[in-house]
């Protein structure tokens, strides 16, 4: 066999495997243009399906709503194997109402809990966070032990389901049972979890008031809870965290409960306010400089002017700002015009005022 014939014969069985790579390729490429095909159809069929149900479904409400059908002539339209899309159903319902036509949904969505509440056991995080969700909001209170316990799930996603379910306003009855996890959440934005206590509303200061003052407490928690306290303007919150700034030595406590100070102090929470002053920590510098232009006095204004002078920007501005809101324009004046270095900053802060 010649040079010539060898060369051809393995050129003709490398074209031959690239015409049969390039028709596996292709056959692959149609395959999945035509699963696609058939799944797009399915899920428009099931779509249509689903449709037509809740225009079935609508009616049967509607009529439940008004008063002029019975929950037996809804629950005779929900097949058995619709039962976990009609209560999905009612829940998106439910989102849109409220006082007796949402406790009449939640009614007509009771025969079908169990099954949600069998999913609150389902391998699945996604399917027992949606469990949870849809008890805490349709089946309370008589799945409220399967929610509380949902909040010392292994899955964090599924427990910070159970604990925005459970605080509400409508049930602060529930909150204890969130506050005693809170250890759990640390991790999540405080600002997220304040609001999220914040939403129980002023029945949530006594508890709250009670985990600021226990010193057994992480530290994280009580900052957390600080940070609600204020969200909610709790006056008597004030005394704890004075307490609290005279004795913590954990920044981010501190400068909570100052922040909390700013919003709810009173004359008599001022030295422990002067005492943060001189911390060394320029965080807790600033949101006590913060707080002494809420609740200070005429002789702490002095204080705020030589915190202008501050080493750390953040607590000169925080300082300036603290003039500003205590009135003191003539003082942030005298610094702009001194040339100083901070003069620049006070000009800032006086460009703010005349911007608002």
């Amino acid at each position: 066999m010649s040079l010539i014939d060898l060369d051809v014969g393995l050129g003709g069985q490398v074209l031959l495997f690239l015409v049969i790579g390039i028709s596996l390729l292709a056959a692959t490429a149609i395959g999945f243009a035509i699963s696609v095909v058939v799944l797009r159809l399915r899920n428009e069929r099931k779509a249509a399906h689903w449709a037509r149900l809740e225009a079935r479904w609508d009616q049967a409400i509607l009529g439940v709503l008004t008063g002029d059908r019975a929950s037996d002539d809804f629950w005779s339209l929900v097949a058995p194997e619709e039962e976990l899309f009609c209560v999905n159903y009612v829940l998106r319902f439910s989102r849109r109402v409220s006082g007796a036509e949402r406790t009449i949904l939640r009614g007509l969505a009771a025969p079908y809990l169990p099954r949600i509440e069998a999913r609150l056991h389902d391998r699945d995080p996604q399917r027992r966070a949606r469990a949870v969700q849809t008890l805490g909001e349709l089946g309370l209170p008589n799945y409220a032990n399967s929610v509380i316990d949902a909040l010392d799930d292994p899955s964090p996603i599924v427990a910070m389901v159970a604990a925005r379910t459970l605080a509400r306003k409508e049930h602060p009855e529930y909150l204890p049972s969130v506050v005693a996890r809170l250890h759990r959440f640390t991790t999540w934005s405080r600002n997220f979890l304040a609001s999220m206590l914040a939403s129980v509303g002023p029945e949530a200061g006594a508890t709250l008031r009670d985990v600021l003052a226990d010193t057994s407490r992480s530290t994280e928690v009580r900052a957390l809870v600080a940070t609600t306290l204020a969200y909610l303007h709790d006056l008597p919150a004030a005394d704890i965290a004075a307490t609290t700034i005279a004795t913590a030595t954990d920044r981010e406590l501190l400068a909570a409960c100052l922040r909390l100070l700013e919003r709810v102090g009173r004359a008599e929470h001022r030295d422990p306010v002067r005492l943060a002053m001189e911390s060394s920590d320029f965080v807790v510098r600033a949101a006590a400089a913060s707080a002494l232009g809420t609740i200070g006095a005429q002789d702490d204004m002095a204080r705020l002017r030589a915190a202008c002078e501050d080493d750390s920007r953040w607590v000169a501005i925080h300082a300036a700002r603290a003039l500003r809101d205590a009135g003191q324009l003539e003082a942030l004046q005298q610094l702009a015009s001194t040339g100083q270095d901070r003069a620049t900053l006070a000009l800032q802060v006086l460009s703010e005022v005349q911007g608002s």
